[in-house]
């Protein structure tokens, strides 16, 4: 079952060579997901402007864009079956309330991340139900 890693982490001062090496190691082995999830964030994005209006589309696409962010980078996901409604909704939520300094409202990310996931299951065929079922 994919993890989400939250928490700090104490690193002693000998280890930070190793321990940024680490890190670097996986987040080039995490590249070619994040590079899948962008893209059809792009291709939610095109979506989005033929039926809305391109600031809202805009701002549905940047809650995406950051959720992809942080499932590359807090979690151990490697395939979009494997998102958790726990990761959409506590999860994210309140990683967002932690990073992000905007107006944005719980329920506005919320519809964001159910017009992609409902976009990823019409249009691509990618459907994770867990994830759609949470976000109604």
């Amino acid at each position: 079952m994919a993890k989400v890693y939250n928490g700090r982490v104490m690193i002693p001062g000998d280890k930070i060579e190793q321990y940024l090496k680490i890190m670097a190691e996986a987040e080039k082995k995490r590249e070619p997901f994040r590079q899948y999830l962008l893209g059809l964030n792009h291709d939610f994005r095109e979506h989005l402007e033929s039926k809305l209006s391109a600031r809202t589309a805009r701002q549905h696409s940047s809650i995406v864009e950051l959720f992809v962010d942080f499932i590359c980078r807090q979690t151990d996901v490697e395939k979009i079956e494997d998102i958790t409604r726990g990761m959409v909704n506590t999860h994210f939520k309140n990683w967002w309330r932690r990073k992000v300094w905007d107006s944005i409202t719980p329920d506005q990310l919320r519809v964001a991340l159910r017009k992609f996931f409902v976009f990823l299951a019409e249009n691509k065929g990618i459907v994770n139900e867990k994830v759609l079922k949470a976000l109604q």
